[in-house]
C-alpha cells in the first residue's frame, strides 16, 4: 500500500475536524454538553487520538447524533477499567469513510471502580475554547495527572503540556495534588511541574498511581465495591456479545482480494480498536507448521538445485516457475480425506477461533479472512479432498460463522486473464459455484470487482459498516438507548 500523501493527509483532518465539529454543534442544540478533557490544542485542525470528554447524559449520544444527521454511530462500546462509553462516529466524504473516535466519560471520572472526580465538576467548571468547553487548568492537570499515573506512561509531550497546565494555576494544581496524593509525594510531582523535569515522576508513575486510587478507595468503599460489580456485568456483556467482526472475503483466484482487504483493513480501522488478516486458518497449528517446513525444504532444495546448475553452466538447469499448478497433486483417498476434515474442523474451531479468534472479537477486533472454509466446497481438488462432498457440506454447517461473507466477482474472462493459474473452464466452473454458494448465505454479499479497485473497495467498506451500523443500533435500542 502507498503512504497518503501530505496534501491527502490534510484532507483527512479536515474532514475528522469538520465532523467533530458538526458532532459538538449538533449535540449542543440538543441540550447535551461535552466537556473535552485533554489534547484539545490542535482542535478541530488536527484530531490525532480518540477525544477524551465528559458528558452529563453520554448514552444520550448514538440518538441526538443520529436524529440530528450530523454523524453515524458505528460502534458503541462500554470500556473498562474507565466507565465510558467508546463512540466510533462516521460520514462519508468523496467516497471514503472518515472517522471520529468519543471516549466519553457517563456520570463521573472513574478509572478501577474508583471516582477520581465528580463529573457535574467537570460541566460546571467549563470554560469556553473554540466551539466546545474544557476544564479549567487545576481540573485539567489533575485528571490528566491520574490517566497517565494509570497507564504507567507519560511522553515529552505530555510532561511539558503538565507542567503548563500547573504554571497557570500552582496554587490550584497544589490543592489537587493535596487530596491525591501523601505530602511527599505532592511535592515530588508539584517541584517537576515547576522544573519541567518529570524523569522522576515517570520512573514512579506505578507507585504514584497506587497512592491515588488507594486513597481514593479508602473514602468510598462500598461505591468503589459496586462500580468494580457494574464494571464486571459489562465485561460479561462484550463477552457475550462481543463488539469485533468477523470477515470472510471469498473469490477466484484474480478477483483482487489481497488489494481490497488491505484497503479495507486500512480505511475501517479507526471502527475499532485492532485489525487482523488471515489469510485461510487462523493459527498456525501444528498440521499447518509441518506443511509449511515441507513446502519451505522443497523450495530451498529447488534453489539449490538452480544456483548449482546455473554454476556449471548445465544444459539441464531447473528454473523457478512462476507458480505451481493448484491441481498439479491428484485428491487423497476416503479414509485420509475424512482425517483432514476432523483435521480441519479442529483447526478452524479450536485452535483458531476459540484460541485467537474469538479473543479478538471480544476485544473489539476487525478479523479479516483472506478465503475461508467455503474454499473447499468450491475447489475440493486444490485442497486434495477426496471425500463427499454432501458430508464436507454437513461439517462446514458446525465452523464458526463469519458475521459477513463478500464475495468479489468478476467475468471469468477478466479474472483468467489478471491470473492463470488453472484453465479458463475451470474458472469459470468456480465462478459460478461461488455465486451459487454465496447468494443462498444470509449474510452473504456479490460485490462487482471488475470495475476499478477503488469502486471495489467503497462498496465493500459500505457493506461492511451498514451491518455495524445495523447491529449497534439495535444493541443500543435493546438497552434502552
Amino acid at each position: 500500500m502507498s503512504q497518503p500523501t501530505k496534501q491527502e493527509n490534510g484532507r483527512a483532518d479536515a474532514a475528522k475536524g469538520e465532523l467533530f465539529r458538526d458532532a459538538v454543534v449538533a449535540l449542543k442544540r440538543a441540550g447535551e454538553r461535552l466537556c473535552v478533557l485533554h489534547g484539545y490544542k490542535g482542535y478541530p485542525e488536527k484530531i490525532a487520538s480518540d477525544v477524551d470528554a465528559v458528558s452529563a447524559e453520554a448514552a444520550r449520544i448514538p440518538r441526538l447524533l443520529s436524529e440530528s444527521g450530523a454523524a453515524t454511530v458505528v460502534q458503541a462500546i462500554h470500556t473498562q477499567p474507565t466507565a465510558a462509553f467508546w463512540y466510533a462516529l462516521c460520514r462519508w466524504r468523496e467516497g471514503r469513510p472518515v472517522f471520529l473516535r468519543l471516549h466519553v466519560f457517563y456520570d463521573d471520572y472513574r478509572i478501577d471502580g474508583r471516582v477520581f472526580f465528580e463529573g457535574e465538576e467537570f460541566l460546571e467548571k467549563a470554560r469556553p475554547f473554540a466551539f466546545f468547553e474544557v476544564p479549567p487548568p487545576d481540573l485539567e492537570f489533575a485528571a490528566y495527572l491520574v490517566k497517565r499515573a494509570a497507564k504507567g506512561s507519560m511522553d515529552a509531550t505530555q510532561a511539558e503540556r503538565l507542567s503548563e497546565l500547573y504554571g497557570a494555576d500552582p496554587a490550584g494544581c497544589r490543592l489537587r495534588l493535596a487530596r491525591l496524593l501523601p505530602e511527599a509525594e505532592a511535592e515530588l510531582v508539584a517541584e517537576s511541574a515547576r522544573s519541567g523535569d518529570w524523569e522522576i515522576v515517570r520512573r514512579r508513575l506505578g507507585h504514584l498511581y497506587g497512592e491515588m486510587s488507594g486513597r481514593v478507595g479508602r473514602e468510598q468503599p462500598l461505591k468503589v465495591l459496586r462500580n468494580r460489580l457494574d464494571d464486571l456485568g459489562k465485561r460479561l456483556g462484550r463477552a457475550l456479545r462481543p463488539s469485533g467482526l468477523m470477515v470472510a472475503v471469498l473469490g477466484v483466484d484474480g478477483a483482487g482480494k489481497s488489494t481490497v482487504m488491505a484497503r479495507v483493513r486500512e480505511d475501517l480501522a479507526p471502527a475499532f480498536w485492532s485489525t487482523k488478516l488471515y489469510h485461510g486458518r487462523a493459527l498456525e497449528s501444528p498440521l499447518r507448521w509441518t506443511k509449511r517446513v515441507r513446502q519451505e525444504r522443497q523450495e530451498r532444495d529447488l534453489l539449490k538445485l538452480e544456483l548449482e546448475s546455473a554454476a556449471t553452466a548445465s544444459p539441464h538447469a531447473v528454473p523457478l516457475g512462476p507458480g505451481r499448478d493448484p491441481h498439479d497433486k491428484p485428491s487423497r483417498g476416503l479414509a485420509l480425506s475424512l482425517v483432514k476434515l476432523v483435521l480441519w474442523w479442529a483447526d478452524y474451531t479450536l485452535l483458531g477461533y476459540v484460541a485467537d479468534v474469538q479473543p479478538q472479537l471480544r476485544r473489539s477486533a476487525l478479523v479479516i479472512f483472506d478465503r475461508y472454509y467455503h474454499d473447499l466446497l468450491i475447489d475440493p481438488t486444490r485442497h486434495r479432498y477426496g471425500g463427499p462432498m454432501w458430508l464436507a457440506k454437513a461439517v462446514g454447517r458446525i465452523f464458526p460463522q463469519p458475521h459477513l461473507v463478500l464475495l468479489l466477482d468478476a467475468p471469468a474472462e477478466v479474472l483468467h486473464a489478471r491470473k492463470q493459474e488453472v484453465s479458463l473452464e475451470e474458472t469459470s466452473r468456480q465462478r459460478e459455484a461461488y455465486l451459487d454458494l454465496v447468494r443462498k448465505l444470509p449474510n452473504g454479499h456479490v460485490v462487482d470487482a471488475s470495475r476499478p479497485v477503488t469502486e471495489v473497495v467503497t462498496e465493500a467498506e459500505r457493506i461492511i459498516l451498514d451491518h455495524l451500523t445495523a447491529r449497534t443500533a439495535r444493541r443500543l435500542k435493546s438497552q434502552g438507548r
